[in-house]
């Protein structure tokens, strides 16, 4: 806790930077996909536009393009590497089962405890042109940024005073303290922050973003259309007793969570230290293999050479 404290600055600069990316990402976009919905349901102009908002961002924050000051600091923030077979196959049933447990976990709280669906823009008679493009980016825009946002940039500042297990909580706090924009409901934001514990743990044990990144992609894919549309008119158990599918979502949790966990300790053996041209460093480029240790990312001003 004294840790915690002597670097309560560090701390409140990572959470600036994750909020002011993901307010330029997300929020942004956002507010497209109402104004789109609203005005011009018909045209999915948003969906046209965000794209090249969201590559200029990325470039600008992964040091691919100008200004060229300060490229190499963004750059090391950012860890795009390239990540072995066995790596992204227990990172994806890592991922998988995650997020069935989560969204089953959602599901249960959410028949336990009434709280107001998560605001979300009104698809009903929209177009399929419309409609499908916007979900499609919508699945994209939020991971993007968001995993840059946490992962990357506060994870990656954490990472110079804290060791990894406690830049990891302290990153999937400030994820699910982004959300409180969807009100400040405990069933809520444990879902968030076990999804960001869940992405955070991919991100470090690959040392890249972008495993956590897809399974971000699946997490809101599943969210957006299994989950949070049935929000509204779930029936509360107090108000009609548990039926068959509350005990059913129950035991997808339990199960699905001690695969998950199962996943990301082979995950873990998979990615055990070994040799590699910098072990760890988070500013490789794609393309560069080799093994990464059990925490991969180190902090960007230290680099550890090892001799082949």
């Amino acid at each position: 806790m004294s840790q915690i404290a002597r670097n309560f600055g560090l701390i409140a600069m990572a959470g600036a930077a994750a909020f002011a990316i993901t307010a330029v990402g997300q929020g942004l976009w956002g507010v497209m996909v109402m104004a789109n919905v609203r005005l011009t349901p018909s045209l999915a102009w948003a969906a046209v536009v965000m794209p090249f908002i969201l590559a200029a961002l990325a470039a600008f924050l992964a040091r691919r393009g100008w200004p060229h000051r300060g490229a190499a600091a963004r750059r090391a923030l950012v860890p795009l590497a390239s990540v072995s077979a066995a790596a992204w196959t227990w990172s994806l049933l890592a991922g998988v089962a995650g997020v069935i447990a989560v969204a089953s976990l959602w599901t249960v709280m959410a028949s336990v405890v009434r709280v107001p669906p998560n605001v979300l823009p009104d698809a009903r008679g929209l177009p399929l042109t419309t409609l499908i493009p916007i979900l499609v980016v919508s699945v994209i825009a939020a991971p993007l940024t968001e995993e840059i946002a946490f992962r990357g940039y506060a994870m990656g500042l954490l990472r110079r005073r804290f060791p990894p297990a406690t830049a990891l909580v302290i990153t999937s706090l400030l994820f699910a303290a982004a959300h409180l924009t969807q009100g400040l409901f405990a069933p809520k934001l444990l879902v968030y922050f076990l999804a960001g514990l869940l992405f955070g743990l991919i991100a470090l044990r690959t040392g890249s973003l972008i495993p956590a990144m897809v399974t971000h992609s699946l997490a809101d894919l599943t969210f957006f259309t299994l989950v949070w549309p049935r929000d509204a008119g779930r029936r509360l158990i107090s108000h009609g007793g548990a039926g068959p599918w509350f005990y059913a979502d129950l035991a997808m949790v339990v199960i699905f969570a001690g695969l998950c966990i199962l996943a990301l300790a082979r995950l873990a053996l998979a990615t055990k230290s070994g040799p590699s041209q910098e072990r760890g460093d988070p500013g490789r480029d794609a393309g560069e293999r080799g093994p990464r240790s059990e925490f991969a990312w180190r902090s960007p001003h230290r680099r550890t050479s090892v001799t082949r």
